[in-house]
C-alpha cells in the first residue's frame, strides 16, 4: 500500500526541520586544538561553536505539523517520536554551553546504567596491549580512499550523492546529511583505515542514501532514537572488516567512563586525569572528555557500547542485519520498520554494505548469534 499525500506532508515537514538541526555540528567545538594548548597549558578549557540557526523560527514550523494527520498509523506514530526529539534538539541548542542543555542531553541519549559502565571498566581494567602503526594517512590521504570507497557505491547506485568534505574547524572524521567531513588535522593508521571506512561510509553514508531512496524522508533524517543503532552498526562494520582493534574498544569504554563521571559531576580535568591513569596519552584523554563535555555535556558517547550489547542481543534472536541499513532507524523501530515493508510502505534499499561480503564476515557473525560477547569483538584477523 502506497503512503499517502497526508503521509509525505508530515514526513516532508520533519524532514526539512531535522535538516536545519544538524546537532552534532552544532554542538562540537570548533577550537579544539586551540582549547587543547590552553588545557595542556594549565588553562581550563573555553570552546567555541558555530553559530546556531534562527531557532524560534525553527520551532514556529515544528508547531505547524501535526504528526497524528498521517493517514497511516505507523507513520504517524513514527512522525509523533520524531516530533518530539527535534524539540529535545531546539532545547538543547537554546541552552548549549550550560548545565541544563546536559540534562536535555540525558533525555536525548539515555543514562549511563550500570551494565555500560561496568563494560566499559572490564574493558578498561584489562592490560592495554601496544600496537604500532607502520603507516599514517594525513587527511588528504584519507579523503581520496573515502572518495573512492563512495565511488565503488556509486557503481551500484549512481544517485549517490555522497561527497567528501576536507574541514579546517570540524575535528576527526563525521557524516553530516550524507556527505563525509575529514578535519584537515586528521590522521588516520593504514591498518584502521578499513573500519572506518565500513563505519563512516559503508553505515552512515550508506543509510542515509537508503533512507533518501524511499517515500519516507524521516529514513535519511533518523528517526528518534537513531544514533544508538547507527553507532553500533557503524562499529560492527569495523568487526566485520578485518577486526576492532583492542585500542578501539578501550576508546568506546573510555567514552562510557567520561560519560559518566561528567553526569556525576565531575571536572573536565578531574575527567581527564582518571583516563590518563588507565593509560590514554593526554591528548586521546583530552579528545573523549572534549566529546564528554561539548555543548554543556552529553551522555551521547555511552550509546556506542550499550547500542552494540543491544545489537548483539537481536543478532542472536533472529533479527535480519540486512534489514537494519534501510535508512537511520532505531531499536524501538525495528518491528514497525518490519511492517511497513511486509505491506509494501518501504521497498528493498538500493545498497548493501560492502562488509557484508567480506571474507569472513559470515563466520564473525555466526560466532556472534552462538554467544560471543562484545569484549570478545577486541582483536584484529592475522
Amino acid at each position: 500500500m502506497p503512503v499517502t499525500e497526508a503521509d509525505l506532508k508530515v514526513d516532508l515537514s520533519l524532514a526539512e526541520i531535522g535538516a536545519q538541526l544538524p546537532l552534532l555540528s552544532l554542538v562540537t567545538p570548533i577550537n579544539v586544538p586551540e582549547a587543547r594548548t590552553a588545557f595542556i597549558a594549565g588553562e581550563d578549557p573555553v570552546f567555541l561553536y558555530r553559530e546556531l540557526p534562527d531557532l524560534d523560527a525553527i520551532a514556529n514550523q515544528l508547531d505547524a505539523v501535526d504528526p497524528t494527520s498521517a493517514d497511516d498509523p505507523t507513520v504517524s506514530h513514527l512522525a509523533e517520536g520524531l516530533s518530539k526529539e527535534l524539540r529535545l534538539r531546539i532545547e538543547l541548542l537554546r541552552n548549549r554551553n550550560t548545565e541544563q542543555a546536559f540534562f536535555v542531553a540525558v533525555e536525548l541519549f539515555g543514562h549511563v546504567e550500570d551494565q555500560t559502565l561496568a563494560i566499559a571498566e572490564q574493558i578498561l581494567r584489562a592490560p592495554a596491549e601496544k600496537e604500532t602503526a607502520e603507516l599514517v594517512l594525513n587527511a588528504e590521504e584519507f579523503a581520496a580512499v573515502a572518495s573512492d570507497e563512495i565511488a565503488r557505491y556509486r557503481a551500484t547506485y549512481p544517485e549517490l550523492a555522497a561527497k567528501v568534505h576536507l574541514s579546517d574547524n570540524r575535528p576527526g572524521v563525521l557524516v553530516e546529511a550524507g556527505d563525509l567531513y575529514i578535519g584537515t588535522r586528521t590522521r588516520v593508521a593504514s591498518v584502521d583505515v578499513p573500519g572506518l571506512l565500513a563505519h563512516e561510509v559503508g553505515t552512515h553514508v550508506l543509510t542515509f542514501a537508503n533512507g533518501r531512496d524511499q517515500p519516507l524522508q524521516m529514513l535519511s533524517l533518523g528517526l528518534a532514537g537513531y544514533d544508538e543503532l547507527q553507532e553500533a552498526l557503524g562499529v560492527l562494520g569495523e568487526h566485520l572488516t578485518g577486526g576492532i582493534a583492542p585500542s578501539r574498544l578501550r576508546t568506546l569504554a573510555s567514552r562510557v567512563k567520561a560519560a559518566h563521571l561528567r553526569s556525576r559531576g565531575s571536572s573536565f580535568r578531574e575527567t581527564h586525569e582518571e583516563l590518563v591513569a588507565f593509560g590514554f596519552t593526554r591528548r586521546e584523554a583530552f579528545t573523549t572528555v572534549m566529546r564528554a563535555f561539548r555543548g554543556g555535556g552529553t551522555t551521547k558517547d555511552a550509546i556506542y557500547l550499550r547500542g552494540l550489547v543491544r545489537l548483539l542481543d537481536h543478532l542472536r534472536t533472529g533479527t535480519d542485519l540486512s534489514s537494519l541499513y534501510v535508512g537511520k532507524i532505531s531499536f524501538e523501530a525495528i518491528p514497525l520498520i518490519a511492517d511497513l515493508t511486509a505491506r509494501g510502505v518501504l521497498g528493498d534499499p538500493p545498497l548493501r554494505p560492502a562488509f557484508l561480503d567480506e571474507v569472513g564476515a559470515q563466520e564473525k557473525l555466526e560466532a556472534i548469534k552462538n554467544g560471543a560477547l562484545l569484549i570478545d569483538l577486541g582483536g584484529r584477523a592475522a
